[in-house]
């Protein structure tokens, strides 16, 4: 039970372990994530970061350990019911279809959260066209969100990458997460992009109220868009506190750069 006077968590990673043929991806890893945070997930390759997002999407299962979601556990949950929960995801390697528009490849994410079904799509029922109305309307206000409303009717293969990637986060949105899981949102970004996408990231929490937590190796933005940051090494979490706090932290020092001196 949280304790009184403190908020309930978003999310709780309790004591999770992941093997896979032997080989420990993680190793008991805890950590609450509150409702409003922006949380940063970082170490070396191989730290366990990608293990555990994909655990928290439930693409891969746990070994022990729970994930809590607002208090429910979620390894029972299979993948496609992760959404309807208000789990969002974005990918380290770009999921947009090239030669759809942005505006099609927007509303995708939001079909996650419909009620439409296929064979009333197939019938083109009356109340399937009203929610595709309502997915395009809710598509669009995203785009304006994100300041992204010129590159509706353009197709994906035709946009840079910067603003694919912003695009990616677009889609998420669109099936309204509590909680957003982004994956290496500043890979390929240059240092324009990268300012772009720290004002994107404080304006999807504090405007949209939205939970985040990201993965990602470029420092520089963990540090200044955090709430919090756990660190890990080898499957284990290692520290975790504020930017400032893990920045001078030992073991952190001493995983990054072979030394704690």
């Amino acid at each position: 039970m949280p304790e009184s006077g403190r908020a309930r968590p978003l999310l709780s990673v309790r004591d999770v372990s992941v093997n896979f043929g032997g080989i420990i991806a993680l190793d008991g890893v805890s950590f609450d994530i509150e409702a409003g945070h922006i949380v940063g997930l970082i170490g070396p390759n191989g730290a366990g970061k990608t293990t555990l997002f994909n655990c928290i999407s439930r693409l891969y299962n746990v070994n022990a350990g729970d994930i809590l979601l607002e208090d429910h556990s979620i390894l029972n949950e299979p993948v496609h019911n992760m959404c309807s929960l208000g789990v969002g995801r974005t990918f380290q390697n770009l999921a947009l279809f090239a030669n759809l528009t942005v505006l099609d490849n927007i509303m995708i994410g939001g079909h996650s959260t419909g009620k439409t079904d296929y064979i009333s799509n197939a019938l083109h029922l009356p109340w399937t066209r009203r929610e595709e109305r309502r997915l395009r309307e809710q598509a669009l206000e995203v785009l304006s969100f994100l300041g992204l409303q010129d590159t509706a009717q353009q197709r994906i293969s035709d946009l840079p990458f910067g603003v694919k990637k912003r695009l990616e986060i677009a889609r998420a949105l669109l099936s309204k997460p509590k909680l957003l899981l982004m994956d290496e949102p500043a890979g390929g970004l240059n240092h324009n992009e990268l300012s772009d996408l720290i004002a994107t990231i404080h304006k999807i929490r504090n405007e949209y109220g939205v939970t985040v937590l990201l993965v990602e190796h470029h420092m520089g933005l963990v540090m200044e868009v955090s709430d919090t940051v756990v660190a890990m090494s080898l499957g284990r979490k290692l520290a975790e506190g504020p930017p400032s706090v893990i920045q001078q932290h030992p073991d952190v020092i001493e995983a990054y750069l072979g030394t704690g001196k």
